[in-house]
């Protein structure tokens, strides 16, 4: 009854009314009738021409809200890339005026002509709530994956192994086109790789994240957003790239797309198969030495299939469907040496071979409704979601020590599925925009491990060892926002969410877990511009961070005869209170302070028990950050495109548990990042990217320098159809996971390498109606990306 009663007044609060404004509502349509999202309106006084009175970007709907001082007339100018630019004069004389404007494309006769519309849109912009970087513009957008547009992302850094975070920060949540994608980790990486740079219209990275979007995170979201159709017919295009590392690889990738005035429909089919060749190190010191020298060789391949259609019922209602499936399987063969010192005398030996397989099938399915209410933009959106995924992992292992042998094999299977369903609303009303909804998830977790013992040839199998878990989590949500222009210099928007969870785990073994707990979530904006030139922002905003799946699952995974790491299903959910101070000058400097305080924060320690080593997860650290974030970009002349970036932050960490040591350190990251045109036609460019990470802390572990130092070109021929990339990722080996982890009787120190030195050549041939980009609607479930 009381979860009842909190949801149902968050829908209230969503209706409540503000004070009258002179409001103007409006949309901006093509000629036929087709929304044009991102439009820039600009409202001038009919007196004075030269004068910005209101200045707003159209949503995902081509729908904008604004304020003007009195009534009276007025001059509305409308751009949009890819069309002419539209100067109309209305007049205002009530309370409330709907308006709406339709805009014609813009005729081009030549390359040039083409390459002046694509160039009114800057490569980086700082909106008020987020970063942009707009990839159209960038050496990224052809010819590579989803993941290498990532790491080419100022303010963000992205890996093979499925490490994505915002710099300074950690635990983000990836989107497109603000719905959550369904994985975690290698399979994140898997997906992302699916994806072509030719379809990414530009990476958000919102630091601060609106009450509308879920809590998980907690440090913010990256939101890739997909570009739009905006004309009939068909287009796709074709794609293949070689990648080189320690070992060769390739990737090959096709996309169909079809729009018509009711149907809007795509299919896309990826490849891969790569191979490289990691290198970890690990030595533990506590009195005596543990070393351990781990030379492992990585091969994945696999296949991704996604097709989606929308259907327009009429101007106002759509349904559509989405469906997913991938395939991939990921194999490695590893070597082992483990020494065990005496003090400094050497003891013994252990030498381990292993192989290890992980073949994953993931189902994904989103039917929606889309409906829209009215003129200004009212719309409701009702979608149902299935996740399903299954996962088998054979893992053998025969070792040879001093003294004796071990043989084992483990046979691991996770079974995730997960249901959801949402509604929302996005209402726009005479005095301010109000936004929404609830959702509702079902995260199930099946897993089993065998254990066989093969020393003698024969798999005995081991019940002790052997393992199995249950799981069970309910998450209801609701949220409300509020935004309103008070008027032309002020504008503000207020968010709450509230989230009320329900877990129920059992293991095999006994080990059971039942929580409930519910929490609110509340986000504010508020922005002032005093003039065209000055921007300043202040935001406020709470996250949470549950445990994934592998992180709660008490069964132990053996990962050599000394060494295994063991789940925790009573792990807690960490939060995070996240406050920003922003300014930005003429759309080329951005300064941002900001403080962030985590409570609860979960990872792995290792545990000494005798000659073994154990992998537990806990709630071991608090921590508090401040720091200060400034990027600049611009361009010189007219070919040379600059961004920088820079990030100081003190970090200060307390441990929660006994073994664990708090840290405190200062940590400067900066970046340069340097694309030049080498011909007027911007056809044939060059590329050179540093980026420095100096010796920092995180939690009870303090990470050494890592560096990067990239290069590239990028040539378009054949009208832009045909391109081709050449890159070249770390070119110094700068990029090592080096550092050591302090606890109270002991420290570890890591050595780490996982191939980042890369050539990649990728070419891409774009066929068809190059302006139809197909149906990019994803599929709207966030709890998956907790399954892996």
């Amino acid at each position: 009854m009381q979860k009842t009663s909190i949801i149902a007044a968050s829908f209230f609060l969503a209706f409540t009314t503000l004070s009258a404004q002179n409001t103007i509502n409006g949309k901006v349509t093509d000629a036929t009738g087709q929304s044009i999202p991102f439009a820039l309106v600009k409202i001038y006084s009919s007196e004075n021409k030269t004068t910005v009175i209101s200045e707003k970007i159209t949503d995902e709907n081509g729908a904008f809200n604004t304020q003007v001082p009195n009534n009276g007339s007025y001059n509305v100018l409308t751009s949009a890339s890819g069309y002419s630019d539209s100067s109309k004069s209305f007049a205002f004389n009530t309370v409330s005026t709907s308006i709406g404007i339709s805009i014609e494309r813009e005729k081009v006769s030549g390359i040039k002509e083409v390459v002046l519309v694509a160039n009114k849109k800057k490569t980086f912009e700082r909106k008020i709530d987020r970063f942009v970087f707009n990839t159209e513009n960038s050496i990224a957008s052809k010819g590579v994956d989803g993941l290498d547009v990532l790491a080419a992302t100022p303010m963000v850094k992205a890996d093979d192994e499925g490490n994505i975070e915002i710099v300074g920060k950690s635990a983000v949540s990836i989107m497109i086109n603000d719905r959550p994608v369904n994985l975690s980790g290698k399979d994140l990486v898997s997906y992302l790789k699916t994806i072509r740079s030719e379809n990414i219209e530009r990476i958000e990275v919102i630091t601060t994240p609106p009450a509308k979007y879920e809590a998980q995170g907690n440090s913010g979201i990256i939101n890739i957003v997909l570009k739009q159709n905006s004309s009939m017919g068909f287009s796709g295009n074709i794609s293949t790239s070689f990648q080189r590392k320690s070992r060769n690889g390739y990737s090959n990738n096709g996309s169909l797309n079809y729009q018509s005035k009711k149907i809007n429909t795509s299919l896309r089919v990826s490849q891969f198969d790569n191979e490289k060749k990691s290198d970890e190190n690990l030595s533990i010191y506590s009195g005596n030495i543990l070393k351990t020298e781990n030379t492992r060789l990585d091969k994945n391949k696999g296949y991704n299939i996604n097709y989606s259609i929308d259907y327009k019922i009429n101007d106002k209602t759509s349904v559509g469907a989405i469906y997913n499936f991938s395939d991939t399987n990921g194999n490695n063969d590893s070597r082992n040496f483990s020494r065990y010192y005496q003090g400094n005398v050497l003891d013994s030996t252990v030498v381990s071979n292993t192989y290890n397989a992980n073949k994953i099938k993931n189902n994904q399915l989103n039917v929606y409704f889309e409906r829209k209410l009215d003129s200004l933009g009212k719309k409701l959106y009702v979608g149902g979601n299935l996740f399903d995924s299954r996962n088998t992992n054979p893992f053998s292992l025969a070792s040879e020590s001093d003294v004796n042998s071990i043989n084992y094999q483990l046979n691991s299977k996770y079974k995730y599925k997960i249901y959801s369903g949402q509604v929302d609303f996005y209402l726009p009303f005479k005095s301010f925009v109000g936004e929404v909804g609830g959702k509702y998830t079902r995260f199930n977790t099946d897993t089993g491990l065998d254990f066989f013992v093969t020393n003698t040839g024969v798999p005995v199998y081991d019940s002790n060892r052997s393992n199995s878990f249950l799981y069970h989590e309910d998450n209801w949500a609701s949220y409300v926002a509020l935004s309103k222009a008070f008027n032309e210099k002020w504008e503000g928007k207020a968010g709450l969410r509230y989230e009320y969870t329900m877990v129920n785990g059992v293991a095999g073994n006994g080990a059971e877990v039942d929580n409930k707990y519910g929490k609110w979530f509340p986000s504010l904006y508020l922005t002032y511009k005093p003039n065209n030139k000055n921007i300043f922002t202040v935001s406020y905003s709470k996250r949470i961070t549950r445990p994934d799946a592998r992180s709660l699952n008490p069964t132990t995974i053996y990962l050599d005869p000394y060494a295994y790491a063991t789940g925790n299903p009573y792990l807690k959910p960490s939060f995070s209170n996240n406050f920003e101070l922003g300014y930005v000058f003429n759309s080329k400097l951005s300064v941002t302070g900001y403080y962030q305080f985590s409570k609860d924060n979960f990872g792995q320690i290792v545990e000494l028990q005798g000659a073994n080593r154990a992998i537990k997860y806990l709630n071991n650290y608090d921590e508090n950050s401040i720091g200060i974030n400034a990027t600049y970009s611009n361009t010189f002349l007219k070919r040379w495109d600059l961004y920088a970036s820079v990030n100081y932050a003190y970090v200060e960490s307390k441990g929660l548990i006994n073994q664990v040591e708090g840290l405190s350190s200062n940590s400067l990251y900066y970046s340069i990042n340097n694309t030049i045109h080498l011909n007027s036609n911007k056809t044939f460019s060059f590329l050179l990217n540093f980026w420095n990470f100096l010796p920092h802390t995180k939690g009870n572990f303090k990470f050494e320098n890592v560096y990067n130092l990239s290069s590239g070109l990028r040539m378009s021929l054949f009208e832009k159809k045909l391109q081709v990339n050449m890159t070249i990722q770390d070119i110094f080996k700068g990029m090592k996971f080096r550092g050591k982890a302090y606890y109270t009787d002991y420290y570890t120190y890591s050595n780490n390498y996982y191939d980042a030195r890369t050539f990649n050549l990728s070419v891409t041939y774009q066929f068809g109606n190059s302006k139809v980009k197909g149906n990019n609607k994803q599929i709207k479930l966030e709890e998956a990306d907790r399954a892996n």
